[in-house]
């Protein structure tokens, strides 16, 4: 009897600290047979703009007007296409962990690194179970792509000693405690974890605008109108999911995950307080 084959999905991973209360941690799963098609539309994409560098959303322009916007239209379009055909193939996940809740716990971590590699765990485990569990897949195998280039939001040099081999451990313990419990979680056969430079990798740069995106909407941090209509965008997204599954037009339900850690309580929310508002006005995405 041939066994079947155990599918292989890649995690790309961004972070942003835009603030002391604040720690948001972006995931991108993706099953590795689409990764070619995703690839060739976010290039395409780039191609149309003729536009040859690198997409970081805090270098975003003020204007989505000529030359100077082609950045700020391809991240635009990048969301767009997510939103209407991407989110299918590329499940987002955002964890956003309020470190001025009063129920967050500052004394577990006794560095800041200690704190940042267990909630990528975190939210690895909880976009596993999301985005990848109804699928019911016994096995899996886990391919996590982070950037390697030293980021002012990232703790210091010391985490990648400890991340390397944490994240990988903690997450196949998190896949044994799940069964163990009989949660709809599949096993990790195996995890593998890969510091790439974004600038070679489109795919962690969409992690970027989307993170970027929703940061802008959480904190709203900026003056820069591509910025906040970016942010527009996502709150469209949550507000829409927000509704009853059968309620919303967006059709992002189990595609797109947004929720914060901790609440109140110490436990787990999807209500997140955005600061920015949605604007009833605001322009349709460029097609």
């Amino acid at each position: 009897m041939i066994s079947a084959k155990i599918p292989t999905f890649y995690v790309f991973h961004d972070e942003s600290l835009p603030n002391k209360s604040w720690l948001l941690i972006g995931l991108i799963f993706v099953n590795e047979q689409y990764l070619k098609d995703i690839n060739d539309c976010l290039l395409t994409i780039l191609n149309k703009e003729n536009y040859r560098g690198e997409i970081h959303f805090c270098g975003l322009p003020k204007s989505f007007d000529g030359p100077w916007g082609a950045k700020a239209r391809v991240a635009k379009r990048w969301l767009n296409v997510f939103e209407t055909n991407l989110c299918e193939y590329a499940n987002f996940s955002i964890l956003a962990v309020n470190k001025g809740s009063p129920a967050f716990d500052k004394n577990k971590f006794k560095k800041d690194f200690h704190c940042y590699n267990r909630f990528t765990a975190m939210a690895l485990k909880a976009g596993i179970s999301w985005h990848i569990s109804p699928y019911n897949y016994d096995e899996i195998k886990i391919i996590f792509i982070s950037d390697k280039k030293d980021r002012c939001s990232r703790p210091n040099g010391e985490f990648i000693d400890n991340f390397e081999d944490y994240l990988p451990y903690r997450s196949q313990l998190d896949s044994f405690l799940g069964k163990s419990r009989s949660i709809k979680y599949p096993r990790i056969r195996e995890m593998k974890l890969i510091l790439e430079d974004s600038a070679n990798c489109l795919l962690i740069q969409l992690c970027d605008v989307l993170l970027g995106s929703t940061q802008s909407a959480l904190v709203c941090n900026t003056n820069r109108e591509t910025k906040l209509e970016l942010g527009r965008i996502i709150l469209s997204w949550y507000h829409d999911l927000n509704l009853l599954p059968w309620e919303q037009k967006l059709n992002l339900h189990r595609r797109v995950n947004f929720w914060l850690f901790p609440n109140e309580d110490g436990q787990p929310d999807r209500n997140i307080p955005f600061k920015l508002d949605v604007n009833p006005n605001q322009l349709k995405l460029f097609t």
